[in-house]
């Protein structure tokens, strides 16, 4: 019997060992590669200094194309959305930018009316994306804050890798495949992180309403805290939703408002996100006002 128990133990531990060693090979390919946006500002984004960076969820990423934007004010941005992600997550985003020595002298925070209500925020869809770094105290400490109930599979992963990368197999370990063989390719960004939806989307008809924004979230003053540590001027954004006007009453933070700049609904993908038409009219509007507001 104590026999056959050792011979349970050796090959659990060596089990053990093998798997945390496929993990932390999976998240060493991951972070020398360009696949998710996290990765790709520490492997391929070689610049460290940008005129502004845009930071939000699928919003942020669809509607502000940092190519024309540039084209209009002549200087150069970069696209740090990420899709199914929160303040929370672009909290994290902007952290992580500024860990890689990367230096900006606007950030837009690009919201969802939604989420600015939300006072408890939790871990969001796409949050594992930076699990390649959690290693580093700013990610953890991240992972341990918003994940809820008794496993915390990110969390863990800090101390057992193969904890996170089974969790999240698809999303991790097969990229993590691809990656060393095509280290370039990226998941729904450019090389300077935008994406478009296509013309043809799904509108529904809606009576037109209004939202007054509640400042509830507790991440969109730790944006704040944060640029203002690295010296950077920060601009929250409302973009363009069908039908559907936006009222603030918050003069803390500078705000641009473009809920209802475009009505035609051949614009919008959906309710809330616009098509590749959109995004032309609602960055050049975005950036005439930036231009003005600034002065850069």
């Amino acid at each position: 019997m104590n026999r056959f128990l050792r011979h349970i133990a050796v090959y659990g531990l060596i089990t053990f060992i093998v798997l945390n060693a496929i993990a932390w090979c999976s998240l060493y390919s991951l972070r020398n590669a360009s696949f998710y946006k996290p990765q790709f500002i520490t492997y391929e984004l070689k610049e460290n200094q940008f005129d502004y960076a845009i930071i939000g969820s699928s919003i942020g990423l669809t509607t502000l194309n940092t190519v024309l934007i540039d084209s209009i004010t002549q200087k150069k941005g970069i696209n740090l959305s990420i899709d199914d992600t929160s303040i929370s997550s672009n909290y994290l985003m902007l952290q992580h930018f500024f860990e890689q020595g990367k230096k900006i002298n606007v950030c837009v925070l690009a919201i969802n009316h939604w989420d600015l209500a939300n006072s408890s925020p939790q871990l969001n869809d796409n949050d594992y994306r930076f699990l390649p770094f959690v290693a580093n105290d700013y990610v953890y400490d991240y992972y341990s804050e918003m994940e809820r109930g008794w496993f915390k599979p990110l969390t863990l992963s800090h101390y057992i890798p193969a904890i996170g990368v089974s969790y999240y197999n698809t999303e991790i370990f097969y990229p993590s495949i691809i990656a060393p063989i095509h280290p370039n390719k990226k998941n729904r960004f450019d090389a300077q992180g935008n994406y478009f939806y296509p013309e043809k989307g799904i509108v529904e008809p809606k009576e037109e309403n209004s939202v007054t924004l509640a400042w509830k979230n507790p991440f969109i003053k730790r944006i704040k805290q944060l640029c203002d540590a690295h010296n950077t001027k920060l601009i929250v954004y409302q973009a363009p939703m069908y039908k559907t006007k936006i009222y603030n009453t918050n003069s803390e933070y500078t705000f641009i408002n473009h809920a209802a700049s475009l009505t035609d609904s051949t614009y919008f993908y959906d309710e809330i996100h616009l098509n590749a038409s959109g995004r032309v009219v609602a960055s050049t509007l975005f950036a005439n006002e930036m231009k003005e507001l600034i002065k850069f």
